[in-house]
């Protein structure tokens, strides 16, 4: 290399440890002192010798203003330059040969310094997840079956500042990983950094034909509108839908439970403990007696006593007063159906000690089914009552 290469690749490395970025010729021209088309014959040569790539004949505006004449304000002329990108042996000589090893720098931090792309994933296991869902107060937390976000609120202390966006996939083996680029990862701090890569997965193997993650993989680098699939979200938009058609009743006395999540932890125990808080929201406590027999009184005719059981002589329960209407509605078990597969698994999380076993079942997927399944036993019964 000649000096004006070596001065080439050493800003180059410069600028990218500050903003991992190409940088155009043009730039370096002017660093260096030489024209626009000399420092592409250059980068041209180093791009030949491998070190670096480059993107031909990109296309800019480029701004001036005459300081002698700030009236004029902005002329404008058309720039034909090459942007370079050093290779990343380049990056790490140069990193290794700077204080910046000894500076302590987090994972993605360096990685980043290292050539890896601003927008390349990283795939983590799902349970990364559980630290953000198991404290609400200091996180917002937008999830789905394709992916979401995680932001720190004011409430957090600053080692707990972050700002994620995540996809999730479906690998072959089963289970679901959450991915994340690098950029991302790259602004959180040190022992947010830390924490996700001890679950980082190296090599995954992905499912090519998951449709959750390919809406993820539209949305963030085709930046499609697409929406993500959220069987919580959709379950509580019916919850909230049945009450407006009873106005000024209400079928459901809660429409929301903050500690309301799909399970990221694969084993059996967190599926029934996600499991239990859903029932919070849809079981017998959530459920209006009062609502239930006006339902019955003014669409039937049921009376007080048909509200008795007739052999134990005691009232009948939340659930009673449901199957009693639906039975009415000609839509039998549309919601206590599934609902009865949820008090299971809320009894099996409160009654039982459960063994704390890995499993390769997706658990997410399971517990979207059954939200999905209550969903479409109250649109059975909406649609029921207003025929």
């Amino acid at each position: 290399m000649n000096e004006i290469q070596k001065a080439f690749l050493s800003e180059c490395a410069d600028r990218w440890f500050k903003n991992p970025a190409g940088i155009t010729a043009s730039d370096l021209g002017r660093k260096f002192g030489i024209s626009n088309e000399e420092a592409c014959k250059e980068v041209e040569l180093l791009c030949e010798a491998g070190y670096g790539k480059i993107n031909r004949d990109a296309e800019f505006t480029q701004l001036s203003f005459d300081l002698e004449n700030p009236q004029a304000g902005f002329t404008s002329a058309p720039l034909r330059t090459h942007v370079f990108f050093p290779s990343k042996q380049v990056l790490a000589d140069a990193f290794y040969g700077s204080k910046l090893p000894r500076q302590n720098l987090p994972e993605y931090v360096v990685r980043l310094h290292l050539g890896a792309h601003q927008y390349g994933l990283v795939f983590f296991d799902e349970e990364v997840l559980a630290r953000y869902f198991e404290h609400p107060e200091f996180y917002e937390i937008e999830d789905s079956l394709a992916g979401g976000s995680i932001t720190a609120n004011s409430d957090a202390g600053e080692d707990r500042h972050l700002y994620v966006r995540y996809g999730k996939c479906q690998l072959k083996t089963g289970r679901i990983a959450v991915s994340a680029v690098h950029k991302d990862l790259a602004h959180m701090g040190a022992s947010e950094q830390r924490y996700w890569h001890a679950h980082e997965i190296s090599d995954p193997s992905i499912d090519t034909s998951d449709e959750n993650f390919q809406r993820f993989l539209d949305r963030t680098y085709e930046g499609a509108w697409v929406e993500y699939p959220d069987p919580i979200r959709n379950l509580l938009t019916e919850v909230v839908g049945a009450n407006s058609d009873l106005n000024p009743l209400s079928l459901f006395t809660r429409a929301d439970n903050v500690h309301l999540r799909m399970p990221v932890e694969q084993t059996y125990k967190s599926y029934c403990d996600c499991a239990s808080e859903l029932y919070k929201v849809v079981g017998p406590d959530a459920l209006s007696q009062s609502a239930l027999k006006a339902l019955l009184q003014d669409r039937f005719g049921q009376t007080q006593e048909d509200f008795i059981h007739p052999e134990s002589k005691r009232p009948l329960s939340s659930l009673q007063l449901l199957g009693l209407l639906e039975s009415k509605l000609g839509v039998p078990d549309a919601f206590n159906g599934p609902l009865k597969n949820v008090a299971k698994l809320r009894i099996e999380a409160d009654h039982k000690i459960l063994e704390p076993q890995a499993s390769n079942r997706s658990y997410s997927s399971d517990f979207a089914n059954l939200c999905s399944e209550l969903k479409n036993g109250i649109a059975k019964i909406r649609a029921a009552l207003a025929r």
